[in-house]
């Protein structure tokens, strides 16, 4: 199937209708016919006009036009909208947005049910539709899958213009389809907003099930007797739908609720799933595929490529829009003898293969853990090549300190004896001008290689050099002192006494001192990874290649749509070896710019329904699933040693056993799933290959 069925425009139709060119039909009923138009700027419509034989009445105009005023007031995005209208042409049509989409019930019919998450995101489309009908005093009265087209961006209700407002004449006459129609309506009672609900559950239903709400019936007479009666048939309805679908087809109108409370219910059900509105996060690959394919149709029309008088488009579109491949032949039929040999053969090949299959799953896991082995050993052949790069400056900033010391002592000590030497020199002048001192034995002091004076000048002497060293140890404490109050050059303490390598005194000064390390300081991933703390949830995920998807974690709240990994527990260092190794969890290290701030994350992934990731598959087992991986459903490719995508369908508490059937969504539900226990054995996943 490429599209919608477009009908060439037959003798009787025109080729225009107001400024619109007809391209064909899309519809005709008993009042009306609905065909496919492009406006001059390329947009396309659908034009309803009336069918009459020659003149149209006053009658079937001020309907038509009634019609028109009820489908104008509606603006929703989830229905048609109205375009423009000519009700008093002498042909009255009316030009709605044309959805180039397929109905709800050509996608059960073509592509199968749907899961419950899907249904629901539907659900939450079509009530927010009826509330909007509904608080415009219009009753849909045919709502049914036929009447609900989807887009990839939500479902679009459309027919609404044929209901009549709370405020016309009612008719008895049922419009509905017999097994999507209240039992009031299948009564001859007049409609009401809970006739709209009570069709709403019965449409979602059939997308569950395949099926409308009641026993298959070929007898029509029947059906509408049971659909009269509400003799309803649920067997097969998921657990996870029956709370919202089974109020809606109550029997008793006041015991449905009105949809605004649908539309609650159903979007609390989606708390905690992906808030996307897009088709691609809920809706299954097949259903996906045929609503790309009547979009690319629209997007043909639109260019003017192509029409439903035969004219063929550059991307293969035929003249009736219809095409599909012929089915390869049957096997050749066999004799019986031939074919137990072949499938003797048949059965050695699989044995063969999954013996190949479970040694290359050995050698694979072996290889693994050997890769892992080598990466957590470059690690730390890292971690050590950094340690002792930082133990070496260490070290050569240590010597540098200790050279710097023992030239500046040595400095001081030469200044000492330098000093000490001037004070000897200046010691006989010192002693001319003390010649009334008293006489006294002194201390014999060291003196220049001439003859000593002798006598009381000798005394005066000895005197006069104790003074003057005395004196210059007084003037050089008080520099010193002088030195530090004014500030110095950043000493930590003030003129305290150091002993030389010689064993002499000297006085610290103004010079250089000892300054300790600098403190080590984080670059911006060591913050990034520093920041994360146990129970946050990040937006990183395995990218199918051996590598995180992003280069630092990035935390969000753990409802997000896009949290993938939880935050179990933070460790120092980049070894693993504390975190858990299950299903779903893994670890994530961080080799800091020092040591001190290495850090590893261990993590565990959180699951949701409609997410997809990467596996192998074996004869009828998955082997080597790549849980910690977030890989498009859609996708065309997957990483080298995978074959394999897989979708989550359902999440649920493990248990200790599963009966059959555990994870089919409905009794009749014949699609192969697959188990998964993960996050510690805590919670077992279905799935399914898409």
């Amino acid at each position: 199937m490429a599209g919608a069925r477009v009908e060439p425009l037959g003798g009787g139709d025109p080729a225009a209708l107001g400024p619109y060119e007809l391209l064909g039909r899309l519809a005709s009923g008993g009042m009306g016919r609905i065909y496919l138009a492009r406006s001059s700027g390329g947009r396309l419509v659908a034009v309803k006009t009336l069918l009459a034989e020659g003149v149209v009445s006053d009658v079937d105009r001020r309907r038509f036009t009634r019609e028109v005023e009820l489908a104008q007031r509606i603006d929703s995005a989830f229905t048609a909208r109205v375009r423009d209208a000519d009700p008093g042409a002498e042909r009255p049509w009316m030009a709605i947005d044309y959805i180039a989409a397929p109905s709800l019930s050509e996608l059960v019919r073509s592509a199968g049910v749907l899961p419950g998450s899907a249904v629901r995101w539907l659900a939450a489309g079509t009530a927010e539709a009826l509330v909007t009908l509904h608080g415009e005093g219009i009753i849909h009265r045919d709502l049914k899958p036929q009447n609900i087209l989807l887009p990839l961006a939500g479902p679009r209700v459309i027919d609404f213009g044929i209901s009549h407002a709370n405020d016309l004449t009612r008719t008895t006459l049922t419009l509905g389809t017999i097994a999507f129609t209240s039992p009031e309506q299948a009564r001859g009672e007049p409609s009401t907003e809970a006739s709209d609900v009570y069709s709403l559950g019965a449409t979602l239903f059939h997308l569950a099930l395949g099926r409308p709400p009641y026993r298959a019936d070929s007898d029509t007479l029947a059906l509408l007797a049971r659909v009269q009666r509400g003799e309803l048939d649920l067997e097969g309805l998921p657990k996870e739908l029956a709370t919202l679908i089974r109020p809606c087809l109550a029997a008793d109108p006041r015991q449905r609720p009105v949809p605004a409370e649908m539309l609650d219910r159903f979007r609390r059900s989606l708390a905690g799933l992906p808030v996307s509105q897009d088709g691609r996060r809920w809706l299954p690959q097949r259903w996906t595929d045929l609503i790309t394919q009547y979009e690319r149709q629209g997007r043909v029309l639109a260019r003017g490529a192509g029409s439903a008088t035969g004219d063929t488009d550059p991307e293969g579109l035929t003249a009736d829009l219809r095409t599909d491949v012929v089915p390869p032949p049957d096997s050749t039929r066999v004799y019986t003898r031939e074919r137990e040999r072949v499938a003797r053969e048949q059965a050695e090949r699989e044995r063969a293969e999954r013996e190949r299959a479970e040694k290359e799953e050995a050698e694979r896991e072996r290889a693994r853990v050997a890769q892992e082995r080598l990466r957590e050993q470059e690690w730390q052949r890292e971690l050590e090549r950094r340690k002792a790069e930082e133990d070496r400056r260490r070290a050569e900033e240590k010597a540098r300190r200790e050279a710097a010391k023992r030239e500046r002592e040595r400095a001081e000590q030469q200044a000492a004896r330098e000093r000490a030497a001037r004070g000897r020199q200046q010691a006989p002048r010192a002693s001319s001008g003390s010649a009334g001192m008293p006489s006294r034995p002194a201390r014999p002091a060291p003196a220049p290689s001439a003859p000593a004076p002798s006598g009381k000048s000798s005394s005066v002497v000895g005197v006069l050099v104790v003074l003057a060293v005395i004196a210059f140890f007084v003037w050089q404490n008080a520099r010193a002192g002088s030195s530090d109050g004014e500030g110095g050059s950043g000493l930590t303490s003030s003129a305290s006494p150091t002993t030389g390598a010689a064993g002499s005194t000297s006085v610290a000064g103004s010079g250089t001192g000892y300054e300790p390390d600098p403190e080590p300081t984080p670059d911006a991933d060591d913050e990034a990874f520093g920041a994360v703390s146990t129970g946050d949830c990040l937006t990183a995920y395995d990218d199918g290649y051996g590598d995180w998807s992003t280069d630092t974690p990035k935390t969000v709240d753990c409802d997000a749509a896009d949290a993938y990994l939880r935050v179990t527990s933070t460790e120092d260092g980049i070894s693993g070896s504390g975190c858990p190794g299950g299903s779903g969890e893994s670890f994530w290290s961080h080799v800091g710019s020092v040591t001190e701030f290495s850090t590893t994350l261990c993590v565990e992934r959180q699951f949701r329904v409609g997410e997809c990731f990467v596996a192998k598959h074996r004869g009828d087992r998955m082997t080597d699933a790549r849980l910690m991986t977030v890989w498009s459903c859609g996708a065309d490719t997957v990483p080298k040693g995978y074959d394999v995508i897989l979708q989550i369908t359902g999440r649920w508490r493990a248990e200790s056993t599963y009966p059959p059937g555990y994870c089919s969504r409905s009794g009749t539900d014949a699609e192969d799933y697959w188990r998964f226990e993960v996050n510690d054995d805590r919670t077992v996943l279905c799935v399914r290959w898409v």
